[in-house]
């Protein structure tokens, strides 16, 4: 009866309002089964949806923040990593970075790893920049960014279209990934990446000279020069 008024008399309902009361009564009559946490889950994103699309955002967020999504054995792995990025959407448009972090640690590298999953790998690591840039941490902010350059970069090319078809999100990426990794503060770990992005990323900074000369700066400087025309020589 759930699935016959989930699929076939809601979108029969002549008003929104009848189907947000609908999704209610479902949300209700699924909560807290075991049998019926798709039908549960489901139900509850819908009405989320609802409530973000008429701006109440708090009220989104507290109704699909607490859900366990994680814990549902019926849901397969892609469904669960799309629901917490939809929980983690929500807690970063209410700025509540907390969550965000809380959220983002159920999504495991193993899981967001998995093949067909590249879009949700980089709307996680979209997410994870807002978060790092919120703390201050460029570093991890730059790698965040690597991650996403590198997953569009190591797909085909049909897959490449897909999730990056005018090259710009690529193009934006690999900036960053470098930018934030000049800007952060220095340790082994950035040292590292430089060297990283000077013997992995050849082509790249080929295509854009002016970061080649920073990087080679960086690494070859212990301090920087005040005189901008040394830095770009």
């Amino acid at each position: 009866m759930v699935l016959l008024c989930m699929k076939t008399f809601k979108e029969k309902l002549p008003s929104r309002e009848e189907r947000f009361t609908m999704l209610n009564t479902l949300r209700t009559a699924t909560e807290g089964k075991i049998f019926m946490e798709r039908e549960y889950s489901e139900t509850t994103k819908e009405l989320v949806e609802m409530y973000e699309a008429d701006g109440k955002i708090d009220e989104a967020a507290k109704i699909i923040q607490e859900i366990a999504i994680e814990t549902y054995g019926s849901l397969e792995n892609k469904e669960k990593v799309d629901f917490i990025l939809y929980q983690m959407k929500l807690c970063l448009a209410r700025q509540d970075y907390i969550r965000t972090q809380i959220l983002s640690r159920k999504i495991s590298k193993r899981s967001i790893n998995e093949k067909g999953l590249e879009q949700q790998k980089i709307t996680f690591y979209g997410f994870m920049v807002r978060y790092w840039v919120h703390e201050k941490e460029t570093l991890e902010a730059a790698k965040c960014y690597q991650t996403i350059y590198d997953t569009i970069n190591k797909v085909d090319d049909q897959e490449k279209t897909k999730l990056d078809a005018d090259g710009e999100i690529r193009k934006n990426a690999f900036q960053n990934f470098v930018l934030y990794l000049l800007v952060s503060g220095y340790n082994p770990e950035k040292v590292d990446l430089l060297n990283v992005v000077e013997a992995l990323y050849p082509r790249e900074l080929e295509q854009n000279e002016l970061l080649a000369k920073y990087v080679r700066k960086f690494l070859t400087f212990e301090l920087m020069p005040l005189q901008e025309d040394v830095i770009t020589q």
